[in-house]
């Protein structure tokens, strides 16, 4: 038993946070999401770090078939204006994955965040663009996190 209620916790995760974003048509440049400019924005209640993060189509399959050509998401530490640029984790979207189906981010080495500090979620193609790799359906990227 811990000493505090946050003590009782599983795996010591405090909270989730979740990101959302609409599709993004093929060959879209890269985007941001939770950024600079949004409308809503997940800033951290105190000093955190990430204990892990996972992507989720809700909309329409992922159907990237190819290593050539392909979407990387990120999770990203936005610091305090929402424009920075420090990658907390990431997924390569190199295989189909179907519809409410996550895909595990791997982790930085030290995915921490300042209090205060946003986190935002983004992608870009790489490999140059193709009519399905590079689609990025509707989902959500959510994380779990802890105070440090």
């Amino acid at each position: 038993m811990g000493t505090t209620f946050a003590g009782d916790i599983p795996d010591g995760s405090f909270g989730v946070g979740v990101i959302s974003q609409a599709v993004l048509a093929s060959d879209g440049g890269a985007a941001t999401y939770g950024g600079a400019g949004a409308a809503e924005k997940w800033r951290a209640p105190q000093d955190i770090i990430i204990v892990d993060a996972w992507w989720e189509p809700s909309g329409a399959n992922n159907a990237a078939t190819v290593t050539t050509s392909y979407r990387l998401l990120k999770l990203v530490n936005g610091s305090t204006d929402a424009t920075g640029t420090v990658v907390l984790g990431s997924v390569a979207m190199t295989a189909t994955l179907g519809s409410n189906t996550q895909r595990a981010m791997t982790l930085a080495a030290s995915p921490t965040v300042s209090k205060g500090y946003v986190v935002m979620a983004a992608q870009t193609s790489v490999g140059g663009n193709h009519s399905v790799g590079t689609v990025t359906a509707e989902g959500q990227t959510r994380f779990t996190y802890r105070p440090i």
